[in-house]
This record gives structure tokens, sequence and C-alpha cells, in this order.
């Protein structure tokens, strides 16, 4: 096979199944698809390293001991042995395993054929006819090379765009596909909705962008551009009916999440630390008021509610004077800040 044939197989197979736009982890699989061909001196990796080159080409045939199930395993092990010490090293393990592989795998479709059970000397080719074979530099080959490009095209697209899943989520417009987007890369980056659905207070219609500040239910407390927060779900108490809801997965964002227990004292205050310059801060959790009656809470469509005297820091937020409100010390908050 061609060079730029090994390196295009090896390539999409290592962004394929590893779900990576990641152009060094690409390119680790792709390089790793041209070490098979070690085993001779006028192959790429034969001239990079030719004394290696040279102790199996005067040793062994070519496509035998390096295009083998025990060369991929040698790999492997040599790799994941890396990761134990260095965990950073993981996905690029994981890039030369596949890469490897499918560089001599690739091999049986030639017709030559591969010692993939070495050291049996049996060769495994495919198909069983000689003729419908792959010859290096032949017409078939340029046909699959395009058909290959397409393909690479279109994985490291899909895979840019959020995976696979990202995009059967987006078919489907569920809301389950859409908490498991935000499950998975809800801790590592912004999640923005793509909502489509009614408003349940005027029946208004809703089409636009929205940021998840978390799972709630069956749906989901999300802000608008405006700042304004609210409840998509099915449920009913929600400010907004889903019809449709997709995910993207946006910036990187760190996240952090963390405990507040208060004893008697003004909100205010007590929160104050977390005004964090350049970052997004959500404080959730349950709070009691006495006399909720009194306190003139706007009965707004639009907005989150309180519901039975317990409500969420983004509803006293939008409706409360926070140095006036006091909470006991059963109160707990949780934090969440994504910078």
């Amino acid at each position: 096979m061609l060079v730029i044939s090994h390196l295009l197989i090896s390539g999409t197979a290592t962004s394929l199944l590893l779900g990576t736009a990641n152009p060094a982890v690409i390119a680790v699989g792709a390089i790793a698809g041209l070490l098979p061909d070690i085993d001779i001196s006028t192959s790429p990796a034969g001239r990079v390293l030719p004394w290696i080159s040279r102790f199996f080409e005067t040793r062994m045939p070519h496509r035998s001991c390096t295009h083998s199930l025990v060369a991929s395993a040698a790999i492997a092990i040599m790799g994941y042995t890396a990761a134990l010490f260095n965990p950073n090293l993981l996905n690029l393990a994981h890039a030369l395993s596949v890469g490897y592989f499918f560089g001599w795998f690739a091999d049986i479709f030639t017709r030559g054929g591969v010692e993939m059970f070495w050291p049996s000397p049996v060769r495994c080719v495919c198909p069983g006819n000689r003729n419908l074979r792959l010859r290096t530099g032949s017409n078939a080959e340029y046909f699959i090379l395009i058909l290959l490009i397409a393909i690479a095209l279109g994985t490291f697209s899909i895979n840019n765009s959020g995976g696979i899943l990202t995009q059967f989520n987006r078919l489907i417009a569920s809301p389950s596909g859409v908490q498991h987007i935000f499950n998975e890369s809800g801790s590592t980056h912004l999640i923005k909705a793509n909502i489509k659905g009614v408003r349940t207070g005027d029946r208004s219609k809703v089409n636009g962008q929205y940021l998840i500040i978390q799972v709630q239910g069956t749906g989901f407390l999300v802000q608008s551009d405006d700042g304004r927060i609210y409840k998509a779900s099915t449920e009913p108490d929600s400010q907004i009916f889903l019809e449709e809801i997709t995910a993207d997965v946006g910036k990187p964002a760190i996240t952090n999440i963390e405990a507040l227990t208060l004893e008697d004292e003004p909100i205010g205050s007590a929160i104050a630390q977390f005004n964090r310059t350049g970052a997004m801060v959500f404080i959730s959790g349950q709070l009691t008021v006495d006399g909720l009656e009194t306190t003139g809470l706007p009965r707004d469509p639009d907005f989150s509610q309180a519901v039975k005297n317990q409500f969420t820091w983004t509803d006293v937020r939008l409706f409360f004077d926070t140095s006036s409100i006091k909470i006991s010390d059963e109160d707990k908050l949780s934090i969440k800040s994504q910078l």
C-alpha cells in the first residue's frame, strides 16, 4: 500500500474509534500506521530507524513479525506501561495501539497478505480471489484513497462537533440525549441548549439558545442571553414547555462545585466571597423563609418560581433584596462556578 493510504487508514481509524478531533492524537495514530513496515529498509519507518529495520529485514520476510497480533500486543504493552507512569499519555497510548493495528491489518487486502498469527508462517489474505486484492499504486487503491479522504473529512467534522453521540442526540432532539451530553462534558465545557417550545404563561413560541445550568427533574435549569433563569421541561412547573431540545458543547470552562453551610446571617454577606471576577456563579439549595406571603414574591410565569417556601438561590437573586434575608444553620447551599 502507498504511504498516504496507511496514514489515512490509521489516522481515520484513530479519530473514529477514540471519538477525537485532537490533531496530536490523530497524528500519533497515523504515524503509528507506518511502523509495521519497519521490517523493510526502503519504507519511511525503515529509513528513520535503519538499525531496527536491518535487524528484521535480515532475519524475517516482509509482513511477518511486525504485521501480527504479537507485534500489536507488544506495542500496546509499551504504550500503556508508559501511560501508567504518566496518565497524560493515555490517549496517545490508545492512538499508538489503534494506529499500529490498522497499519498492518490493511495489508491483509493486498496480494501478499500478512502473517497475522506469527510465528505461524500462514498468511492471512482477503478476499480469496487473488485478482481482487489490492496492488500498490493501482487504480483500485487510488479509488479507495478517495473514499478514505471523504471518510476522514466526515469523521473529523463529526468529532470536532462533539462526536457521533452528540450528532445522534441532535437528530432525536430528546432531553435524555441532552442530559447525556451535559453529564459527559458539563464539567469541562459550557453546554448550550437549542430549545424549541412554548412559554407556559402566555403560550408564546420559544426558539433560541440557552446556557444549561443544571439538570432539574426531567428538564433543565437554563439561562438566556439576558441573564434570566427558566426551567425548561415537560413538567407542570416549567416556564418553557419543551417540544425539541438539542445541545452543543461550547467553549472550555473550569467548573467547581462547593458546599456551603450557613448559620443565621444575611445571605448577601455570606455569599460575597463567591463574587469572582470573570466567572459565572450559580447558587442553589433550599431556603426556608418565614412569612413568605409578606415578601412580595412576584408570580411572573417567565421565571423559575418558589414552591412551598423552598426555592433555589436563582429565584432569590431575581426577586429579593439579599441583604435582608436570613437563613438558619439547617439550610445548605451548593455553589457552582464556571470560569
